[in-house]
């Protein structure tokens, strides 16, 4: 069964998930998102309106479905998520047989990307609750059988060397290409070889952190935010999911610039308040405040900055891929996030400092 626009008041009416005399009221409303999944926001009432998933019926996504059931599941079955549970949206409906979810919809929510574009104002207290976000998720289960409802995956692009190159995105010559590029660099595959052999499979972890996966809402107290899209969810390194938010403030920069331009490194106007200079600030309140909610000794702060801006460089990678194999061509930018990947590989403290204005002492041996 698939979902549409046309059918989903009968299969939300049957699971008794909607209010029909709203409906009758003319209070019902479907927007579409276009998505890779089929995505579907159900307006009724501000306060009762539904966010509807469905994925496809195949193996990957079945497996993906279920991990973000399995999540939810301990979401509210287990005490030491408790406080993660709290800024995720409220799992309300699921059906494993059409791979369907419903959630709470966050009426009048943005993402955190579209956030900062509207506002240009990178608060430095939504990048410490984003820190505290984490930590709530970053949680080692008591219970030994969670591990196994989780596959402990490595990330893809950590595993460049175990694979050919036209293996990992079949008939795309684009995104074949480059990873055969970066799998011919010693540089960049000895740091993602090192950076795997280094994996902790040991938190639970979401996987996918980015800035649009943080939903930003206003109340009387002000912003605050929750993380949903938790089909990545395992049980793996908590540096990748650091990691991926620090990505974040270097691709909407690295990405901003002119295509047509190759040789330029001059932002157009609009995109220059998202300077990597200019969300530094932002980016060192997210750090530290996720550093010291893990209690990690100040000692060891530059062996966890060193692996964290090594795995934004692999979450750059990553992403410059995914983007390369959407578009089905390589563009200007996305040969500067691989050249900047290779920057950070090369030499991290150094990028620390010029990228985040953080400097450390070079005692880091990596892997």
């Amino acid at each position: 069964m698939q979902l549409t626009p046309e059918t989903v008041y009968q299969y939300l009416h049957k699971r008794q998930l909607i209010d029909e005399e709203a409906v009758i009221k003319g209070n019902f409303m479907v927007h579409p998102v276009k998505t890779r999944n089929t995505i579907m926001k159900i307006i009724v009432r501000p306060e009762n309106s539904l966010f509807v998933k469905q994925m496809q019926k195949d193996i990957v996504s079945d497996g993906l479905f279920q991990r973000e059931i399995n999540t939810y599941t301990l979401f509210k079955n287990k005490a030491e998520f408790s406080s993660i549970a709290a800024v995720v949206p409220k799992l309300l409906d699921y059906d494993d047989v059409a791979n369907i979810m419903i959630t709470e919809l966050l009426y009048d929510a943005k993402n955190l990307y579209e956030h900062y574009m509207l506002t240009k104002n990178f608060d430095l207290n939504l990048a410490r609750e984003q820190a505290v976000i984490l930590s709530a998720c970053h949680v080692v289960p008591e219970d030994k059988s969670i591990a196994s409802m989780f596959p402990k995956n490595l990330p893809w692009v950590l595993q460049l060397d175990k694979y050919d190159a036209d293996q990992f995105f079949v008939n795309n010559e684009a995104s074949t290409s480059i990873i055969s590029l970066i799998k011919e660099n010693q540089v960049l595959q000895n740091a993602l070889i090192n950076l795997a052999i280094s994996w902790n499979y040991t938190h639970l972890i979401h996987g996918d952190i980015k800035w649009i996966n943080f939903m930003v809402t206003q109340d009387e107290k002000g912003f605050t935010q929750k993380l949903i899209d938790w089909e990545l969810a395992d049980i793996g390194d908590p540096l990748w999911d650091v990691a991926g938010l620090m990505q974040s403030y270097i691709s909407v920069w690295l990405l901003g610039f002119d295509n047509n331009d190759p040789a330029g490194y001059q932002l157009p106007e609009y995109m220059q308040p998202y300077d990597i200079k200019n969300t530094q600030s932002s980016a060192q309140a997210f750090l530290y405040e996720y550093m010291a909610i893990q209690k990690y000794p100040e000692s060891y702060y530059g062996t966890i900055l060193a692996k964290i801006i090594q795995l934004t460089a692999a979450r750059i990678i990553q992403t410059s891929l995914e983007g390369i194999t959407y578009n089905s061509k390589i563009e200007a930018n996305n040969m500067r996030c691989i050249q900047l990947a290779f920057n950070i590989m090369s030499n991290p403290f150094n990028a620390l400092q010029e990228l985040f204005n953080i400097k450390l002492q070079q005692d880091y041996v990596p892997g």
